[in-house]
């Protein structure tokens, strides 16, 4: 079922953008109907799951490298799945109304569909690699995306910063699911989980391992010092922005935490590191959210503060604390979502998101107020609201930390309750000054298209789901919440969440931060104005594009001084690097050279001494001769001398090889020439010819020395039986060709490849117009036979 789900969003993406959905007016409706029939069967699994069945399903890609795709459906991905079908639907409808009447809502169905299907894959993989190839699905398509609008030059620098920073943290990633795999044995994620956490801390590549893979979440949910990229994508569409950067692609990494968190959690690595850039990006998120004027760019940052919470809680090996991870996350994503949409909402009725040009919308638009109310109050943890539990349940986890007579424990108290202030603080921003507040203090903008009940109706859905669960939690909490914390702990997980605990030490806290945050949003304006003092330039974006800047200046260094110059001097380069690579490499290791083993008592026979010295003479004929046609003949001669040393050598079928060789080569070599006209060689000083001379001596030696290296002694074992064995199984007579059509089929074919490409682009350098001949104005035109001729003769 799970594979046909995935099949049946993939289908839709083509489906919907061929339909041309911009012909009707609530084609949103339709292209809801998929992620709903999944949300409808993922709800139905709530019951088995929550009683601890799991779904596998398992499908082979292909037997003889052993790949196959398997899924898997337990708490934490129905969890998720929940979550981006669900809330996907809500888009699908919310987007039909934005782009309405615009040609492009097809193509935006597509790319959001694909981007679905590559999310529910990355959630309900059960393969680290196939886990992998969701993964970087969600990065191309939210790719695409971002840069939807691709005439804005904002959205398409946004675009390339997300690719190149999660991209980059992706090969990382993979590396760690390499040595994560090779350390415990397999590529599936359940196997792995099920083995002891010490088959993987106690290994001596844990660390690296662990490294690389924590790189790939960080970076995918924009963690400090990685953070940078999520702000610059919201120039994308906002059904775009509501969709993957609050609900889903910015929770892939935190998905991927929590999956291995039963593998890695006892480690210290893993705590320290998730909770130092956990707190840090949770800080730094919400003050920088402060300052922010567009209403995206507080949601933003907002957005990054919250990630921040989820990783940090990551940290924690308890019960408690896989509780506040997983209501933090659904309460994210139903207060997040609909904030984002009720931003691009007022875009759309206003034609601005800078709420220095807003103010009383709430007359104006009274629905979207009442879903700015419910989801705002939710995100700055106001009790009774979604967020309230979550916060409460967050505080908790370092209060007991604090009773457990650590002392950082009161420092995260701390931490987390300022920043619990600095919630409360934007979250009011976003509430008073567009809806609530008289007049904005620049030029007010007017609501020109205010939206129909419709358009606003996935706000109130999404933010009155959020408001209801907290008074239906001893309906859900057991199917929601206990089953994808248990699978996030490692172990099951009984709840009896409440909203009224009594007056407790965390309430009591909870109430300091509220007002705290009261009292910051009294003062936002003199804390603006003291962000504002700060350089423009340090923030990660300017180091980033800094970065990026510096290494395309380097790049350009290095190719104007390594291909910038000549042809000779570019071959020199490349044959001096080959050089000193392996003579580093053998000088290095101490023995090779030693084992060159050279017989001098050993001498060569007569037909050895004419054979070589026939070659040199050709070799030096083809340098210094005038004649092009004379040095081709020449150079012939050295290969029909390394012909003749296969002959003598008993090697008929290499002989016959180089023969074909230096024939074909001799007669591209004389069409080539003959179509180029001959130009005059200009002198080659000393200095170049010394220098020329004494690298083709180098490389020379450094092939001598190899080929005596590989004569010496076999390297590896050989495999030469293997071919005599097998070759009448391989349905041939003749070794060599079976060799080069069988068994090296590949390489064979690669070679042709190259051949293909290399003629290719000799025929297009022939057709060149460079290459043709100059005609003289004050000449006659000379006949084209006559041309010829003196191309022949010189």
């Amino acid at each position: 079922m799970l594979i046909t789900l995935l099949a049946l969003l993939a289908v839709s993406a083509p489906t919907l953008w061929l339909l041309k959905p911009q012909r009707w007016r609530h084609a949103g409706w339709l292209a809801a109907l998929p992620p709903l029939v999944v949300t409808a069967w993922l709800l139905t699994q709530l019951g088995p799951v929550g009683q601890g069945a799991v779904i596998r399903e398992h499908y082979v890609w292909s037997e003889a490298f052993g790949l196959a795709l398997d899924l898997r459906l337990d708490g934490l991905s129905l969890f998720f799945g929940l979550i981006v079908a669900g809330i996907g639907a809500a888009i699908a409808v919310y987007a039909g109304y934005y782009f309405e009447k615009k040609t492009t809502l097809g193509y935006f169905y597509a790319l959001l569909f694909l981007f679905m299907t590559s999310m529910l894959g990355l959630v309900w993989a059960d393969n680290l690699l196939a886990l992998f190839v969701f993964w970087e699905g969600t990065s191309i398509t939210s790719y695409l995306l971002i840069s939807f609008k691709l005439s804005d030059q904002k959205a398409l620098e946004g675009a390339r910063r997300a690719l190149i920073v999660t991209g980059m943290g992706a090969l990382a990633m993979l590396g760690g699911f390499v040595l994560l795999g090779q350390i415990g044995g397999s590529y599936t994620i359940s196997a792995l989980l099920a083995l002891p956490p010490a088959t993987f801390t106690s290994h001596a590549l844990f660390a690296p391992m662990l490294i690389l893979i924590l790189l790939g979440a960080l970076t995918k949910s924009a963690q400090f010092p990685f953070h940078f990229w999520l702000p610059g994508a919201m120039s994308a569409p906002t059904p775009a922005s509501a969709y993957l950067h609050s609900a889903t692609m910015v929770k892939a990494g935190v998905y991927l935490l929590a999956r291995l968190h039963p593998a890695f959690a006892e480690s210290p690595l893993w705590f320290w590191t998730l909770l130092v850039v956990g707190g840090i990006t949770m800080l730094m998120g919400a003050l920088i959210a402060l300052r922010q004027v567009d209403l995206k760019a507080i949601l933003a940052y907002a957005t990054v503060s919250q990630l921040g919470v989820l990783v940090m809680l990551l940290a924690f090996n308890s019960q408690t604390a896989a509780v506040a991870l997983v209501l933090g996350i659904l309460a994210h994503a139903l207060y997040k979502g609909p904030l984002f949409l009720i931003a691009g909402i007022i875009d759309h009725a206003t034609g601005t998101r800078d709420i220095r040009h807003l103010a009383g919308l709430a007359k104006a638009m009274p629905l979207l107020a009442a879903g700015v109310l419910l989801a705002g109050l939710s995100m700055a943890g106001i009790a009774p609201t979604f967020g309230f539990l979550a916060k409460e349940t967050l505080l908790e986890v370092f209060f007991y930390w604090m009773e457990s007579g650590d002392p950082l424990g009161l420092v995260g108290l701390i931490a987390s309750a300022l920043a619990g202030a600095l919630f409360v603080a934007y979250s009011l921003v976003l509430i008073w000054e567009p809806f609530f507040r008289r007049a904005a203090p620049q030029k007010q903008a007017a609501v020109q298209h205010p939206p129909s009940a419709l358009f606003v109706l996935p706000v109130l859905l999404l933010a009155g789901v959020g408001t209801a669960i907290p008074f239906m939690l001893g309906i859900v909490e057991q199917g929601l919440f206990a089953a994808p914390a248990s699978a996030v702990l490692g172990a099951p997980v009984t709840l009896h969440l409440s909203l009224w605990h009594g007056w407790t030490p965390v309430f009591l806290t909870s109430l300091l931060a509220i007002a705290l945050g009261l009292l910051v949003f009294w003062l936002r304006q003199p804390v603006r104005a003291a962000f504002a003092q700060a350089p423009k330039k340090l923030n990660g974006t300017g180091i980033f594009d800094g970065l990026v800047n510096g290494l395309y200046t380097v790049a350009d260094w290095s190719t104007r001084s390594v291909q910038g110059a000549t042809l000779p001097t570019q071959v020199s380069v490349i044959l001096l690097a080959a050089t000193g690579f392996l003579l580093y490499a053998g000088l290095s290791s101490g023995t090779l050279l030693a084992e060159l083993g050279i017989n001098w008592a050993a001498r060569p026979t007569f037909y050895e001494v004419v054979l070589a010295a026939l070659a040199v003479v050709a070799a030096l004929i083809t340098v210094r001769i005038q004649s092009r046609l004379s040095a081709i003949i020449s150079l012939g001669m050295v290969g029909a001398s390394v012909m003749l040393i296969y002959v003598f050598f008993s090697a008929p079928d290499l002989a016959l090889t180089q023969f074909l060789i230096e024939v074909l080569t001799l007669v591209l070599l004389v069409l080539v020439f003959f179509r180029i006209p001959p130009q005059e060689v200009q002198p080659i000083p000393k200095r170049i010819s010394l220098r020329h001379l004494l690298i083709s001596l180098l490389v020379a030696g450094w092939g001598f020395g190899m080929a005596l290296l590989a004569a010496q002694r076999p390297f590896f074992a050989t495999i030469s039986d293997y071919f005599s064995l097998n070759v009448l199984a391989a349905h041939g007579g003749n070794i060599v060709n079976v060799i080069l059509v069988d068994f090296r089929a590949m390489d064979t074919l690669g070679e042709i490849s190259v051949m293909v490409v290399a003629a290719l682009g000799g025929y297009a350098l022939l057709r060149a117009s460079r290459l043709r001949p100059v005609q003289d104005p004050s000449q006659p035109t000379p006949p084209k036979a006559r041309s010829r001729r003196g191309d022949k003769n010189a």
